[in-house]
């Protein structure tokens, strides 16, 4: 898949912590994953190897209206402020990848990423 496909089903997708929390959309920001699987430590992996992520999980910034403290209710740990516990709760990156692929798949199928050739 061309990545700026991938990264149109991402945006699209929206945020995979909040679907799989059950919250539904919430809009996402790409996140590369590293060849270490360890935060800030690692080169990237690729475009074929990106997750979208909400701001809150991603980088640790609350957004919309939402504080900190309700982030971090809502979403659990940040990947960046504590990659560990973020681990820990929502899987690993092969697993967080794995999810992305499956519902990027799921997306394929639909109208609108059939209208993308995929």
């Amino acid at each position: 898949m061309r990545p700026e496909i991938r990264d149109t089903a991402i945006r699209e997708i929206g945020c995979i912590i909040a679907m799989r929390l059950g919250l539904g959309y919430v809009p996402c920001e790409k996140h590369h994953l590293l060849s270490t699987g360890l935060h800030g430590n690692g080169k990237r992996r690729g475009e074929d190897f990106t997750v979208g992520f909400n701001p809150w999980s991603h980088r640790g910034q609350p957004f919309g209206e939402w504080s900190k403290e309700r982030c971090l209710e809502i979403f659990g740990p940040s990947y960046a402020k504590a990659p560990r516990a973020f681990r820990e709760l929502h899987g690993s990156d092969e697993e967080l990848l794995a999810y992305q692929n499956e519902r990027i798949r799921e997306w394929a199928s639909t109208v609108v990423g059939r209208s993308f050739g995929v």
